[in-house]
């Protein structure tokens, strides 16, 4: 009876244990294929992995994927920030290891020239197309000889520099907008009282010195009194320009407010988020930045009392930048294994993407057009109206002749600076004394390297960047492009 006994429980404790091992191996097989507790995924789930450059559009890129894996849970997408994106971007390529999608960092001839990008003609037909902003297409920014590449994302007609004040400064030292300053001298009278008033608690404005906004800067407060030259080329005389009455003004201006106590002291030394810092917390009164600032002082900075304006200029005379001088886009791998699941995603975009990632977070201005949303802070659309006032298509040589794109490359190439951005840094932090002699040792570099390249490329002449029909502060369309033909 006792031996009946023992076998008996026995044989029931090895029921008992066989039943445990058999339910964990049931958890855990469920766990496997729906993604639950142990953080492993299902095998039918697609993963696609996305590399986004522009840190302003993290939280709404975020966004965007959380609302498109929950309606399309058989597709998961990776997102991965990219610190270093060229570097990043160009290893992946000589490694063959491209993401399936990144946020576009190398020039799209080169990638278009190596395989590396796939043509997306299948999803932007000519009625898609239209549904974007004027300007959005262009050869070598989102197209290559007229087949669609990349992905739209920011407004062509924007990045263009403007004017941040403010409020709280404005209503403690008894400022009203009649005060905002139009013109140089205008802003150092307001400076100088905003100095007195605060007993030199408040500096008039806060700077970044980092090349490419000096670069920026001059350009764009330049084109008020060199008009001719938007940015490296005169349209005019059909050659680079750098060295223009304008830059070197604007230059001097920036330098003269430092030295005059009417620009914070650190302006030199700090980055762009310490800049919007020291704005946000009132120890400035003006910062002049780019349009995504405005998200960055809602979300980063948590503060909203402020309002925008057109920067001053030598004389109050307008000032503009030039339109789609990036393409801001998506580009995908030509080697993608997930081509479906990525078109999936491109098609969820257009409907969501623009709303999502720049409307509602504030991030920017959207490349589509008719865009609805709510804007996180009421200065959006006073940000709107300055970008479409204040930047301006102007001819594109790529456009006029596509072999512009490679001659550009290679001129380019030769060039050991390709801008005066450090010259400039180098002059306000007192390392550089003879600016204008330094910009024209660049500004004579890009000229020979221009020349010496047009006698090597037979496809391209000079006449392929001079525009007699261009008129400044009037945008260039396509059709103007034929009338040279």
């Amino acid at each position: 009876m006792k031996k009946l006994c023992w076998l008996f429980l026995t044989l029931l404790l090895a029921i008992l244990v066989l039943g445990a091992c058999s339910s964990d191996d049931s958890q855990s097989s469920g766990s496997s294929d729906s993604g639950n507790n142990d953080g492993s995924e299902d095998e039918d789930v697609v993963t696609l992995t996305f590399w986004n450059r522009y840190p302003e559009l993290r939280g709404g890129f975020a966004n965007l994927i959380e609302q498109f894996e929950a309606e399309h849970p058989g597709i998961k997408i990776e997102s991965q920030e990219a610190p270093e994106p060229e570097t990043q971007l160009r290893t992946a390529l000589s490694e063959n290891n491209l993401p399936d999608m990144w946020t576009n960092i190398v020039e799209l001839s080169e990638l278009v020239e190596v395989d590396a990008v796939k043509n997306l003609d299948e999803i932007f037909t000519d009625e898609v197309k239209a549904q974007f902003v004027d300007g959005t297409w262009f050869e070598n920014g989102t197209t290559a000889d007229g087949s669609v590449y990349g992905f739209p994302l920011a407004s062509p007609r924007s990045k263009a520099f403007i004017m941040y004040y403010n409020k709280d400064v404005f209503d403690m030292l008894g400022l009203t907008e009649a005060d905002i300053p139009t013109t140089w001298e205008e802003f150092r009278e307001v400076g100088q009282r905003i100095i007195d008033e605060s007993n030199g608690a408040i500096y008039p404005t806060v700077w970044n010195n980092a090349n490419w906004a000096n670069e920026q800067m001059a350009a764009m407060m330049g084109s008020a009194i060199t008009p001719e030259v938007p940015w490296q080329e005169n349209y005019k005389t059909g050659e680079p320009q750098v060295l223009t009455e304008g830059k070197i003004e604007t230059a001097k201006f920036l330098k003269e407010l430092l030295d005059e106590g009417l620009m914070a002291p650190q302006s030199i030394e700090i980055g762009l988020g310490e800049a919007e810092a020291t704005f946000a917390v009132g120890q400035a009164a003006f910062y002049w930045s780019g349009d995504w600032v405005g998200r960055q002082f809602h979300v980063v900075q948590e503060f909203d009392n402020w309002g925008v304006a057109p920067m001053p200029t030598k004389d109050g005379n307008p000032y503009y930048y030039r339109a789609g001088s990036e393409a801001t886009s998506i580009q995908v791998s030509n080697h993608t294994e997930h081509w479906e699941e990525v078109k999936t995603f491109l098609e969820y975009s257009l409907e969501h993407l623009h709303e999502t990632v720049y409307v509602d977070t504030g991030a920017g201005l959207p490349a589509k057009k008719d865009v609805g949303g709510e804007p996180p802070f009421e200065q959006y659309f006073d940000i709107l109206e300055l970008e479409n006032e204040l930047s301006i298509p102007v001819p594109k040589p790529e456009e006029f002749n596509p072999a512009v794109v490679e001659f550009n490359r290679d001129w380019r190439g030769k060039l050991e600076v390709g801008g005066i951005g450090d010259a400039i840094v180098g002059y306000l932090t007192g390392n550089i004394d003879d600016l204008e002699g330094e910009i024209g040792k660049i500004d004579q570099a890009m000229k020979d390297a221009f020349y010496e390249t047009l006698e090597e490329n037979p496809d391209v002449s000079q006449d392929d960047y001079i525009y007699p029909n261009w008129v400044p502060f009037e945008p260039y369309t396509v059709d103007m492009y034929d009338e040279l033909r």
